[in-house]
């Protein structure tokens, strides 16, 4: 009886400390006003301030609210193509005298954005594209060739290949999808020529030819496709035979790894860092009796001292080695009105046995779908002040605060975890852990996309002496801001 009541004081604090003084009838017709002409990150930050709404309606059991809010919820995720099966049940049985699930009244609705991006996703006539994905638009830079399409497209489905000859170098990706227009291609000065056609009935080819060899790196973020060229590795051949001509080590210097070329972000973003645990929250012990708290503190230190040096604005949640709730790490980034939340983390092995065997890199964003093994690494995270909460309520505030922001965060994970990558292997042998979904509880409550970093295994003897060097430090700093680069670049 006791920790229920706790719990619900806590709950009731908590929304009080969000939703004082607002006025939430004002509030929803700006948002009503915002829907009709938002792009797509303008609508997913109004869909998030919905949910926001939606929390306060739930803890001051205001109902009359909640269905204001759950139409346009509802509207809202139709549009992103967010699941919206939640809200509509809700409203559901919030009108029990309409025997099928209640429409959107029309008054309420409001019109598809006129500006259309790539997450919006026009509805296709079915009938008239056979059911195809179509390619809408190419954007091409030096480093970047950019296909966007109006679904989402699945790596796995992407076919790539090398077409060799004595004058020509052709890389050639096949997409699953078709072309009703074609669309105006500009080809990148580090190209011979590039070109995007429609190579069957259901597939397109995009063709980057060269003289000489060169690397690229394909990747799919939702509705993009995103070809990536490394300019160090792109030459072009003269006619003299002399110049073909290298050396053992120059030809071995050209085919190191590069590290990706820095782009400057002409944005005012701001990022919030978060070094985990703290004071009395040691966090994991590892090999020699290491501890975690000062570890991702000093790595946490020299990425904001990057990431300003970048032009970022740059905040921590903590600078020396002090405990703070779970709680109020989110709630720093929150008044910061931060466009990204980074919680910094060292992994444990479970026991003795595994010390030696886990190891690796991993880059983690709250989810509600999460396997066991994301779990566990969660909760060596969670139980420094989440005691009080029982399984119950963790489970309803995971899938009530975070879907919005889960496309999102899945992206900068996924460009955070390259970077690191990218970067450390240039001089150490690293294992990648993968991007990974997982409940932990210094994301929950962020209003922003929000990723934990799992530098790497502390109780590893080979990963932790690593982790304690600072020329490692430095390279997995560099690779997390360049990460983040990519991040804003791709989603500005």
């Amino acid at each position: 009886m006791e920790k229920s009541i706790k719990i619900l004081f806590s709950l009731l604090f908590f929304g009080g400390m969000l939703f004082a003084g607002t006025n939430y009838t004002k509030q929803l017709e700006t948002y009503d006003t915002q829907m009709r002409n938002a792009n797509g990150d303008e609508m997913l930050r109004v869909f998030h301030g919905l949910k926001s709404i939606y929390i306060h309606s739930i803890i001051t059991n205001d109902d009359s609210l909640k269905k204001e809010t759950l139409v346009r919820l509802i509207q809202c995720a139709r549009v992103l193509k967010i699941d919206a099966s939640k809200y509509e049940s809700e409203l559901s049985v919030m009108n029990k005298s309409t025997l099928q699930s209640p429409k959107v009244k029309e008054e309420m609705v409001f019109q598809a954005p006129k500006k259309t991006e790539p997450i919006l996703s026009r509805e296709k006539p079915k009938k008239i594209y056979n059911d195809k994905t179509v390619l809408h638009n190419v954007v091409s830079n030096n480093d970047e060739i950019v296909l966007e399409f109006d679904d989402e497209i699945k790596e796995n489905t992407i076919k790539s290949f090398v077409l060799k000859s004595a004058n020509s170098y052709k890389q050639v990706y096949d997409i699953p999808s078709i072309i009703l227009s074609t669309p105006k291609i500009s080809t990148p000065k580090k190209l011979q020529n590039l070109r995007v056609s429609q190579f069957s009935k259901e597939t397109i080819r995009v063709v980057m030819d060269n003289p000489a060899p060169f690397d690229s790196t394909l990747s799919v973020e939702g509705y993009k496709v995103v070809i990536s060229l490394s300019p160090q590795n792109i030459t072009k051949k003269t006619a003299s035979p002399k110049n073909t001509v290298m050396d053992k080590t120059a030809a071995s210097k050209s085919s190191a790894p590069q590290p990706p070329m820095k782009k400057t972000i002409h944005r005012d973003k701001v990022i919030v860092i978060d070094a985990g645990h703290g004071g009395k929250d040691a966090g994991a012990i590892g090999y020699k009796q290491k501890q975690e708290k000062y570890l991702v503190l000093d790595i946490a230190q020299q990425l904001a001292k990057v990431l300003k040096e970048r032009g970022y604005k740059v905040y921590l949640t903590r600078n020396r080695d002090i405990f703070i709730n779970l709680r109020d790490r989110t709630k720093i980034a929150n008044d910061k009105n931060a466009d990204l939340f980074l919680s910094i983390h060292a992994n444990a092995a479970p026991n003795e046995q595994k010390q030696l065997s886990m190891k690796g890199l991993e880059t983690f964003f709250l989810s509600p779908d999460r396997s066991d093994r994301s779990k566990n690494v969660a909760a060596l995270e969670n139980k420094s002040d989440m005691e009080d909460m029982n399984y119950y309520s963790k489970e309803t505030f995971l899938n009530v605060l975070n879907r919005e922001k889960i496309v999102l965060s899945n992206k900068a994970a996924i460009d955070i975890q390259k970077g690191m990558l990218h970067s450390a292997k240039q001089k150490y042998d690293v294992d990648d852990g993968g991007v990974r979904e997982a409940p932990f509880w210094v994301l929950v409550g962020a209003t922003m996309p929000s990723v934990l970093i799992e530098v790497g295994y502390i109780t590893n003897p080979e990963e932790s002496s690593k982790l304690f060097n600072l020329s490692y430090q430095r390279l997995l700093v560099e690779g997390i801001s360049d990460g983040i680069d990519k991040y804003f670049v791709n989603n500005p």
